[in-house]
């Protein structure tokens, strides 16, 4: 009896966890203490109590319910009714306990069993829905993992998410934060401002990016703000992920002097904080395998955030991240079809369709199918309504109709209305068995008079149903008015692009003179979104817009008649466009930015020889002109040295005066002032101090050229420490391939292979 008593207390104070040192090495520990490992290798044995369990939060999930209740009892008693004196219906069962879950799940897959569910010969069971409950939600569409969830004694129990609880060591475990770029911080506290620095960035955001998204509940959203901002120690993991990407957000709708002006540190310097702030707290909040909804809005505004700053490829395959989450949840099916509440419904609908028109432009810049995946279908999401945040809120008991006035969500409307118009097209193209990748909206024959006729009609719901209600003194019904037409004129110049007039031979004048005052109208609406005060603070969202196509088209025309009636008019409209959007001289990453420039140029050198030949003076060269002229030819001699410092060795005096005669300016350019001798000081120092050199970091290793021949190493390729030195050839191709065209248009198919293959330049 004693000796049973003393095993039993020799057990009891044993430990039932590993030490931390064998736990680290990842061998089995005897738990002794000291354990006979660290006894072996002489180093301290220490235990540490191992993490508590997860609190299950059921206070709060009843509260909530409790909550919801007295809401509807309150709305019951409005309508003249007492909730005490209600009655059950003969034919109802026993009430049940409160449930403290809120998951959708069809009573077969709750009480049912492989051997108990019964169906009808020919019937098979539908296992498609969605758990769901404060925020979260896990699609289920098969029958194995409806098979899992019914050994939940909760079914709530399988949306349990330890993004909140887990710490920043279990963080680490699952670090997935190579997908952003960046390595997660320990912590993100610090990072937050000052709470009356939220208040400002939460109210620019409010302001400048809500209008044009709306994937956030502004009412609902304001007081968690506001809680948070008053003690940053206490934010959910999920929330703060949210906090970071609104400052993010907020801070990209900025210009320089705004930044300066209202938040008192340049522009670049805020964005860098808060977008490497929101990377490390989506990544501590497991953004990859999340099923929170705010943790997707999050992820989205992100998105938002960096589109501009990233290169295509990257911002698209980052989409593709968040659609797969999205699709995890179940957003891309309706939430009424689903059975999940109606504001739930609203809030999937606004978000799914956010992320699938990023995604069809991010797609499209980078040469790809457009609307690939672009279904609407009785299941598939549907469009959300045009109603004002004030008239949604949590616990609604149905959606209420659309408005016939005008509400904060006309924008968006007027947005899914050309996205309903495009689904409908590429449902006719398919029903015809065209696959994806033919679609076009420049069709022949009956095809566009059909087309035609669709445009039409979509025109005038756009017109009767809302442009014809917008106050221009308004900024965002301004901003509506401007961009439906803007729409309207993509789609006229799409079905009458230029691309097509190869296959009719030959073009009539007055189509081409149609596609021309198109083009210009376009290159007109969108530097009026650009450039009009009223329209300041949402010209974030019109340079992502900008219609290439239609400039593309305006300056082969200019090219190929330099002297046509409008081409004054046409050069001023491409001066503002340039002014309007300077990222399109100095940032080199982007491929477009460059082929338009070379094409700007061509054009431009055309027109002042034309003059000269018909013996009239030529104006004096814009601007962007001259920046275009000067960035080449210091690319040029930037080019020309490093091509010397190779040769050098075998002939230095050769090489001098080569460096010599190249420092000097070209004598066929008026855009660059290389006769000051400092900057030909600063282009001698800086062209010819970072040769190129296969033993670089990141480079093939000792100069071994075997692993780029083989497409192992692409470091060469592009080196994204030196932008400039990446781009220069990239530049330099694309002026070879101009210069060899002088006589000829380039072609609509060149310029889709060089846009898709320069899409492989690392930003």
């Amino acid at each position: 009896m004693a000796t049973a008593a003393f095993s039993s207390s020799s057990l009891s104070s044993r430990p039932t966890y590993s030490c931390i040192r064998c736990a680290e090495r990842k061998v089995k520990c005897d738990r002794q203490k000291p354990c006979s490992a660290c006894v072996k290798h002489n180093v301290a044995c220490v235990f540490n109590s191992p993490q508590p369990p997860r609190k299950r939060h059921r206070r709060a999930k009843d509260q909530i319910l409790t909550d919801r209740l007295r809401h509807y009892e309150a709305l019951l008693q409005k309508q003249g009714i007492d909730p005490s004196k209600l009655t059950d219906p003969p034919d109802s069962k026993p009430p049940r306990a409160l449930s403290h879950t809120v998951s959708v799940i069809p009573e077969e897959v709750q009480l049912g069993t492989p051997s108990s569910v019964e169906s009808e010969p020919g019937e098979g069971i539908n296992n498609t829905y969605v758990l769901h409950g404060q925020g979260r939600f896990k699609l289920v569409d098969n029958t194995l993992y409806a098979r899992v969830v019914e050994e939940f004694h909760d079914p709530e129990d399988a949306l349990e998410d330890s993004s909140n609880d887990a710490s920043d060591i279990e963080a680490s475990d699952n670090d997935l934060s190579f997908v952003l770029g960046s390595q997660p911080k320990s912590t993100t506290r610090s990072r937050h401002p000052p709470p009356e620095r939220i208040h400002q960035l939460w109210q620019i955001f409010i302001e400048n990016v809500d209008p044009l998204t709306k994937i956030v509940h502004v009412p609902t959203v304001r007081p968690a703000i506001e809680k948070a901002a008053s003690n940053i120690a206490t934010i959910p993991r999920s929330f703060e992920a949210l906090m970071f990407s609104i400052y993010a957000a907020a801070v990209m709708t900025l210009n320089e002097d705004d930044c300066i002006q209202r938040l008192g540190e340049p522009r670049k310097t805020l964005l860098s904080r808060y977008i490497s702030a929101t990377k490390a707290a989506l990544s501590r909040a497991k953004f990859m395998g999340t099923i929170s909804l705010v943790v997707l809005q999050a992820l989205v505004l992100y998105l938002l955030s960096v589109r501009d700053i990233y290169e295509p490829r990257a911002v698209w395959s980052l989409t593709g991240v968040a659609v797969r989450i999205a699709q995890s949840m179940g957003l891309e099916r309706d939430g009424l079809s689903l059975g999940l509440p109606p504001f739930e419904t609203e809030m999937r609908r606004r978000l799914w369709w956010l992320l699938k028109t990023h995604d069809f432009r991010t797609a499209e810049l980078c040469g790809l199918v457009k609307l690939r995946d672009l279904y609407v279908g009785d299941e598939n999401t549907k469009y959300p309504i045009n109603v004002n945040d004030n008239q949604l809120y949590p616990g609604m008991p149905s959606l209420v109709a659309e408005s016939n006035t005008m509400t904060d969500f006309i924008f968006i409307a007027v947005r899914y209305e050309c996205i309903n118009f495009a689904a409908r097209r590429v449902t006719k193209f398919r029903q015809q068995g065209k696959s994806a990748s033919q679609f076009d909206l420049y069709a022949s024959g009956s095809d566009k008079v059909e087309i035609n006729e669709a445009f039409r009609e979509v025109e005038e719901v756009l017109e009767t149903k809302y442009l014809r209600y917008c106050d221009p003194s308004q900024p965002l019904h301004l901003l509506t008015m401007v961009m439906a037409r803007f729409a309207m004129n993509v789609i006229r110049f799409l079905t009458h692009h230029p691309r097509s007039w190869g296959r009719i031979e030959p073009t009539p004048l007055s189509e081409r003179q149609w596609v021309w005052e198109v083009s210009i109208k376009l290159l007109e609406q969108h530097n009026m979104l650009q450039s009009n005060p009223l329209l300041k603070r949402f010209t974030w969202h019109a340079a992502y817009f900008q219609q290439w196509h239609a400039f593309i088209h305006v300056l082969d025309t200019l090219r190929a008649n330099p002297l046509m009636a409008d081409a004054e008019k046409a050069w001023q409209l491409i001066s503002h466009k340039y002014e309007n959007t300077p990222d399109m001289v100095v940032d080199t990453r982007k491929p477009i930015h460059i082929a338009v420039g070379m094409l700007c140029l061509k054009a431009y050198s055309d027109r002042e020889a034309a003059l000269v030949n018909g013996n009239m003076c030529p104006p004096p060269t814009p601007k962007f002109i001259l920046q275009l002229r000067q960035q080449r030819e210091i690319a040029r001699i930037k080019r020309q040295a490093r091509e010397g410092k190779s040769s050098r060795s075998e002939d230095p005096i050769r090489y001098g005066q080569i460096k010599a005669r190249d420092i000097s300016p070209r004598p066929d350019t008026d855009a660059i002032h290389l006769s000051n001798t400092l900057e030909a000081t600063y282009l001698q120092q800086n062209t010819t101090s970072h040769p190129p050199d296969f033993t670089q970091s990141g480079g093939a290793i000792e100069g071994d050229p075997f692993w780029l021949i083989n497409g192992f190493d692409d470091s060469q390729v592009g080196n994204v420490d030196d932008v400039t030195n990446m781009d220069l050839d990239f530049m330099f191709a694309q002026d070879y391939g101009v210069e060899n065209t002088d006589t000829q248009t380039v072609t609509w198919e060149q310029w889709d292979t060089w846009l898709a293959d320069s899409n492989l330049i690392p930003s």
